[in-house]
Formats: structure tokens, sequence, C-alpha cells
């Protein structure tokens, strides 16, 4: 590897300078425009093909103008996975506005974060949030007309207005009140009302790399998430270092969230523009997700690895629901050999599962793809349209096979900025991405985070190697590792956070036994020194992510709740955190 790597250039499938909608639904496949083309994995009757799909994006365009979106205004969609969901995205996209989407099930101040982010025009959201986004929203000025309810009844509508038409439709629902007060919210049936308009065209390298089409939170791991905005041209950058060619009939299944860029990546412009059907269910629930994948014949889908470790330890037949798959991509968080290896044993002999790598800032930069050799524990090769560059402690280049560095990524599916701030990129266009990383034979391996990494007396301990360990137990549910100092501040240690798994030996499982058996095939100066915790879930973003602040902050809040009881029994103040083992291993339920 030389100063740094670079992929072949992007495949020429057409303009790539054009909008969004126009790429991805004017594109190079003839397919049945009337087959379904997003369908309701819990009941298949509901879906949309392709021309009711244009239908509705045209006459959403013609809603959100009505209700004021102009060109660069935001459109928060504030919603769980559904049929409805891409055409939102699309119809924001095509009025001129930037989509925004968040997770339905954000706390207040998360909630309201996201709002100071966004200042959105509109909100879209479901009636399990409406009062956290009517209270979220009117403290930050916004007025209850800004908020659009799309309600269990909204599929209904939909059904109703592509069978009547949006002419007929419209006459029949004509006494609908817009708002039944000025301190109302309206519902999605309203944004049905207008018409249909085109969506916003153009065909220019300029304008497609300048006009924003998406702003995507950040995981938001370290703290809180930042807005990175996407152009028209990098997502379809983003999109056309994915696509390749595949010896089976695609048919794809979603149940991560669309409001992530991970699920978005395969669910808005693959059916749209090949004409891959995709299956969506609201989440993930394993016999769901089996039966599913069974009944309708599903050869690809994406995972997170809290996802493939479920499935791992299910005690169901999973290889029997599986025949169908020949994919399975996954991301999100880091993963180890045995936990892919194991999963690819669940699979048919034709199919594969594989590691692929991406941010929200730069979309998916590497991958093994179908019929590719890697190795289970690789993120894969460098994806088309992508650089790369691995930075050493002292920020030199690392011009040898396996030595970790810092990864830095370029290429045209990065992000143009954050919003509110000029810190994305460097002045040459490249991304840090925090991950430390090596390459081996052309093939990239993830060792961890910079910002977390633990710091053992000058060895550097990865969490997600600790995690991977304790896995392993059978009576191990879910774990994650932090580090935490000493008192005398001399060093880091590694603490464990532990959810016992719900087998009823489980309960019996002791901070001794975790600790021994996390020594027992760890190097000594890994061993969990910080003690042992054991709560009733680890916080993860959407797509899986270990929120590490989290825990950090229940470090914070265990030691002065120890500080305080100390005091208040009069205690010697003994540290919490000593090298002796017998000193540290701690257990207490802490709800995260």
């Amino acid at each position: 590897m030389g100063l740094w790597e670079s992929s072949l250039a992007l495949p020429s499938l057409g303009n790539v300078y054009t909008d969004l909608l126009s790429f991805a639904f004017n594109g190079p496949v003839c397919y049945d425009k009337q087959q379904p083309l997003f369908i309701d994995a819990e009941d298949p009757s509901r879906s949309l093909n392709a021309i009711q799909t244009r239908l509705l994006i045209r006459t959403l365009i013609a809603g959100l103008k009505a209700h004021d979106v102009c060109s660069g205004d935001c459109v928060l969609v504030h919603l769980g996975n559904n049929i409805i969901y891409p055409a939102l995205f699309f119809s924001i996209v095509g009025a001129g506005g930037v989509y925004m989407g968040t997770n339905p099930r954000s706390q207040p101040h998360e909630l309201d974060h996201i709002l100071g982010l966004a200042d959105p025009k509109l909100i879209i959201t479901s009636h399990d949030a409406l009062p956290t986004v009517l209270n979220a929203s009117a403290g930050r000025g916004m007025s209850p007309s800004q908020v659009c309810l799309l309600d269990e009844f909204a599929i209904d509508h939909l059904m109703q207005f592509l069978l009547l038409g949006p002419f007929v439709y419209s006459a029949a629902n004509f006494t609908l009140p817009l708002y039944s007060g000025p301190e109302s919210y309206i519902n999605f049936a309203h944004l049905l009302l207008y018409g249909q308009d085109d969506w916003i065209t153009f065909n220019d390298e300029a304008i497609a790399k300048a006009t924003r089409a998406a702003m995507f939170p950040t995981s938001g791991t370290g703290g809180l998430p930042k807005a990175a905005y996407l152009s028209h041209h990098a997502i379809i950058s983003q999109h056309l270092s994915i696509n390749y060619t595949v010896p089976y009939k695609v048919t794809r299944m979603m149940s991560l969230p669309m409001f992530h860029l991970f699920g978005a990546l395969w669910t808005h412009i693959f059916p749209a523009r090949y004409g891959h059907p995709l299956f969506i269910l609201p989440r993930f629930e394993v016999t769901q997700f089996l039966a599913a994948v069974h009944q309708y014949q599903i050869t690809e889908t994406y995972m997170v690895p809290a996802m493939i470790h479920t499935l791992n330890r299910s005690s169901l037949p999973v290889a029997e629901f599986f025949g169908s798959l020949r994919y399975v991509g996954v991301a999100g968080a880091p993963i180890d050999r045995p936990s892919m290896q194991h999963f690819q044993g669940m699979l048919h002999a034709h199919a594969e599962a594989s590691q692929l790598w991406g941010m929200t800032e730069t979309g998916v930069a590497f991958q093994t793809r179908y019929g590719e050799q890697g190795d289970a524990a690789s993120i894969g090769r460098l994806m088309p349209g992508y650089e790369a560059y691995i930075v050493g402690a002292d920020g030199s280049a690392i011009l040898s096979d396996n030595c970790p560095g810092e990864l830095y990524v370029r290429g045209p599916g990065l992000l143009t900025g954050y919003k509110g701030r000029d810190d994305a990129l460097d002045r040459h266009g490249w991304f840090q991405t925090g991950d430390i990383a090596y390459v081996s034979n052309g093939l990239y391996y993830i060792v961890g985070r910079t910002k977390e990494l633990i710091k053992v007396r000058g060895w550097q301990v990865p969490p997600a190697e600790l995690e991977a360990v304790l896995l392993k137990h059978h009576a191990i549910e879910d774990a994650a590792v932090t580090g935490v100092t000493l008192r005398d501040g001399t060093t880091e240690v590694p603490r464990a956070f532990i959810v016992r798994s719900k087998s009823p030996s489980a309960n019996r499982l002791t901070p001794e036994e975790v600790y021994s058996f996390a020594r027992s095939q760890l190097a000594s100066y890994k061993a969990l020194d910080g003690g042992v915790v054991f709560v009733e879930e680890i916080p993860r973003t959407a797509s899986g992510k270990i929120q590490r602040f989290k825990l950090s902050q229940m470090n914070t809040y265990r030691e002065m709740v120890a500080s305080l009881l100390t005091q208040f029994q009069g205690g010697k103040d003994e540290p919490a955190e000593s090298v002796s083992p017998v000193g540290v291993l701690q257990e207490g339920r802490v709800t995260v």
C-alpha cells in the first residue's frame, strides 16, 4: 500500500450529475412497473408498485409545497419503517427540500437537540411519538400546524387514494378541514389533496454537488449527534459504489431503520431503479424475521452485529428458514470472526455473510461483495470511487501491511459538511474516520475507535476485542466495555457492563465468574480490573453501536453514589478501581 490506496472509478451507468429522483426513476433497467416494489411484510396486500410510487411522490410534492415547504427547507421524518417512507424521502427531495430522518423512540431531550440541528419547516410523525413531537416543537417556537400525523389510518387513506385516483379522492375528501383550529396539527391525508407537481430536475455537475438532498444525524456514540449534509451527487455516488451484478434474483428485506443511512442505502433507490422488491418490517424480531425470510424467499438482507449474535444464540432452527438467502451484509459496529463464521454456517452453501464498513458521513467505503474471496473478520476491500489513507500515531503515512493506524477516506460519496460547522473534511477533502484500521493483502480490518481505545499501562486495548470474548459466555446476553481511570491516575483499566441472558441459570452468574472467564482467554493487561457491572440493557444506537458516553455517565453516577454512601456511613473511602481483581468486582442492577 502506498501513501493512499485508490480504487477504480465508479461504473458509468448514465448521468451521475443529475437530480436524485431522475436517477432513481429513469434508470437503465426495464421491469414491470406494476409489480409490487415496496411491500409490507406483515400484510403483503399492502404494497406500492413503481407507477403508484411515482404518483404518490408527485402528489406529496404538491402537498408539501402547499404547506410552505420551499427550496432548502428541512422536513423531519420522525417515523419507523413503513411502505410510505421511501415516497416521503423522495417527495421531500423532489420538492427541493432537505430530508432528515430521526428515531421515533427518541427521548424528549434527544428530539429537542435534533430539532435544534434541523430547524424543520415540517415534521411528519406517528401517533405514538406525537405528544413528544408537539411538546418539543412548541419549545422551539414551531406551530402545531407544522406537525403532520401519519396515523394508523394513513395506509387506508393511501389505498383509497390509489383506488380512486387523485382527482376523485380529492373531490371525495374536499370537506376535510385542513386544521380543526389554530392549535391543531395536520393529517397525512391532507397532503394528498393538492393535485400533482413535478420534482426538481437538473443535469449539471456543479448543481448536483452543491444541492443538498438530505441531512443524516451521526451516530452520537460519543455524545450528541451532528447533522451531516449529503448532496444529490453524494447519494447517487454512494449508491453506485454498492451496486453490482449478482447471479441471483434480488428480493430484499429491510428491518434496519430507514431513518439511518445504513438502512436507507438499500431502501430507496434499488427498488425504484432496478425493480428489486423490498419487503419491509417495522423492526427486528427473531421469529417474525425468520418467518418472513422463508415466506417471501428473501435473497438479500442487511444486519447489525447485535442481530447476528441474537440469531447465533437462538434455539430456533435458523438454518431451516434461511435456505433462500444468498447475501447478508453486516455493519454498524465491530463483530468478531467466530461470530461471523458461526452465522455463515447457518446459511446455504451458496450464500455469503460478509462485513462492510461505512459511516453516515461517507456511505459504504469497504465491502466484501458476493463471490469475492474475503475474510470473516475483514470489512472487505475498498469500494469503487473511494480512496483510503492510514495514518500512524506520529502523523505519518503507514506504508506497510498489518500496521494499524487511523483510517482516512475520500470520495464522491462523502458529506459536503456538518450543519453549522466547518470541520467535516480537511483541506484536501479527506474525512478522518476515528477508526483504527490496518490492511493485509488488500483486505481492511477495524481494530477499534481512537477515542474508545483503553490505554492500559502503555498497551492499547480495543473494547470490541473484550466484548467479543464476553459474548461467548452462554449466560451473557450482551456486553460493553469501557475504560476507567484508577484513582491514583496511573492508568486506565477495562470495566465490563454485562446483560445476563434470560436463561434461569444466568441469574447465578457472578462478577467473579465473568472476570475469570475473560481472564482465561485474554492477556493479563486486558483483565477486567475496572470491575464488572450487571445492567438491564446496553445503550445502543439504532444501527447497533454502543453509546459509550452513556456508559461513562453511568460510571460517573456510580462513583458519586459510592462516595456519598461512604461519607454517610463514615467509612473509609476505598478506591473503587484497584489493580487487585478482588477489590474491583462490582455488581448492580442498573437500568440504562
